[in-house]
């Protein structure tokens, strides 16, 4: 199996033994053989039938402690281990032995599994795992890929191979049955928070994670016209030695709100500001990830961005906004009444096409039903779809490139908090506010970037959010068969 010579987040688990390829690392968990390529980061400890290993970055985000002492004050149990997980936060994937039971819970890293006794159980990378177990794509899961963009997602658990499949957020892998099991995040109704409550809870948990990064790595922050950029810029403290950056992507021009209001921030709090372009992807770049990758596997789109960050921030760690965007302004279904949870809709956000989609995303449902778990479709769908799938298949590509790319916001013990405010609030971008007003309210002096006549009409409310959604989606579709 293919690691990566420059990944970052690589790994395999395996139960057969091999000698480690040049560039990788060796590991053994128990009766598993871990492998991971040398520049993955990894913590681990093991005393008698007890064995707990990091993968990644992981920090205690609730008090002053490891990630790793955090984990190993509960070990004893799955449920206490999965109930201190919770305030863990970071990029990372963990192995949890606790008396030959194993337990895989995953965050942004991707974790793809196979039930097969005799080759890979687990790893970031499918393709490399269909290479290692001789699969072909299944006909009915690559008519669901190639009935949307390369850029967009499968639905629920599915890859185009029928034997692979992937681990998302809210569950937790046992290696031992070779299944995934759902965890429930709230057992019961938990009260309604206002933004600035949800902002008060949450920003020590926040403020502790961006410390943490900024303990191991000099961070760069991307800016917008937006608010999630600024959200993360004012938690990051507009440091003047940071790096803020903005890309010029083809086609802005100096009039482009993009371009003209992080000048303007940049100006008015006196950053380290500075404007780069999209780098030209060369042969040898797309022909490296598709060793690794799969041709047609990944969006060029996403690996130019992360070459082009590479080139220019290679040294530091990148700090994105992406779950304040998704759970916190709800940005793929706003206040759309909650009936229209379903499906369809679902299918519409995947941007494809086939009913064998719909398909996926009705169990996907299903599951969650016969559940106890109280947090609703769309907020599951932000979280488990898009965050922990199309994001993760972004982290994938920046991950493969060897650059670090995090998230100051990836805590369940933060994203579950922020789903309590109601998603009216949320969609106006309330939580951002109360984060910057509390934290630099001087960022606010600068206006926001506005949306057109049309963005506007869509998003006045959730029914004309949720017309204009699927009037998009036909559209496209119309202009697939043509």
């Amino acid at each position: 199996m293919i690691l990566g010579t420059d990944s970052i987040f690589s790994y395999c688990i395996d139960k057969r033994s091999r000698a480690p390829k040049d560039g990788e690392r060796h590991i053994q968990v128990g009766e598993f053989s871990v492998y991971m390529s040398a520049k993955t980061l990894y913590e681990i400890r093991e005393e008698g039938d007890v064995s707990c290993l990091i993968i990644g970055l992981a920090t205690c985000v609730s008090k002053d402690i490891s990630g790793m002492d955090w984990l190993w004050e509960h070990r004893y149990s799955i449920e206490s281990f999965i109930e201190a997980e919770k305030f863990l936060g970071g990029k990372y994937v963990l192995l949890l032995r606790i008396k030959e039971q194993y337990y895989d819970a995953t965050c942004s890293v991707p974790v793809f599994y196979a039930n097969d006794e005799e080759n890979v159980l687990c790893s970031c990378y499918a393709y490399q795992m269909s290479n290692e177990m001789q699969l072909t794509p299944d006909d009915t899961f690559l008519k669901i890929r190639e009935s949307g963009d390369s850029s967009q997602i499968m639905p629920y658990d599915y890859t185009i191979w029928k034997e692979i499949k992937r681990l998302l957020p809210n569950h937790y892998l046992n290696l031992n049955e070779k299944r995934a099991i759902r965890i429930v995040n709230h057992h019961s109704v938990q009260s309604v928070l206002t933004a600035d409550e949800a902002a008060e809870k949450t920003l020590s948990y926040i403020k502790r994670l961006a410390d943490f990064y900024s303990s191991k790595f000099s961070l760069a922050c991307a800016l917008t016209s937006g608010r999630d950029s600024r959200a993360v810029l004012s938690v990051l403290g507009c440091d003047k030695k940071m790096p803020v950056y903005t890309i010029k992507h083809e086609g802005f021009d100096e009039s482009t709100p993009d371009i003209v209001v992080p000048k303007l921030i940049a100006e008015q709090v006196h950053l380290n500001y500075q404007q780069i372009r999209d780098i030209e992807l060369t042969d040898s770049d797309i022909a490296e990830v598709d060793v690794v990758l799969g041709k047609g596997n990944y969006s060029k789109r996403t690996l130019m961005l992360a070459r082009t960050i590479k080139h220019h921030f290679g040294e530091n760690a990148v700090i994105n906004g992406d779950i304040i965007g998704q759970v916190g302004k709800c940005s793929l279904h706003r206040d759309i009444p909650l009936c229209f949870a379903t499906p369809s809709y679902f299918r519409c956000k995947l941007h494809n096409y086939s009913k064998e989609a719909k398909e996926g995303l009705r169990l996907w449902m299903q599951e969650i039903d016969q559940s106890d778990e109280h947090v609703n479709g769309f907020d599951l769908f932000s979280i488990e779809n898009r965050m922990g799938v199309w994001a993760a298949n972004e982290n994938e590509i920046y991950n493969m490139v060897g650059q670090y790319y995090l998230n100051i916001f990836n805590s369940r013990s933060i994203i579950y908090e922020w789903v309590r405010v109601a998603r009216k609030e949320r969609k106006v971008s309330a939580i951002h506010l109360a984060i910057i007003k509390r934290l630099h309210p001087e960022l606010l002096e600068v206006p926001f970037g506005s949306d057109g006549i049309f963005e506007k009409m869509a998003k006045y409310n959730g029914i004309s959010y949720l017309l204009a959604s699927y009037l998009k989606y036909y559209i496209g579709k119309i202009k697939s068969i043509i």
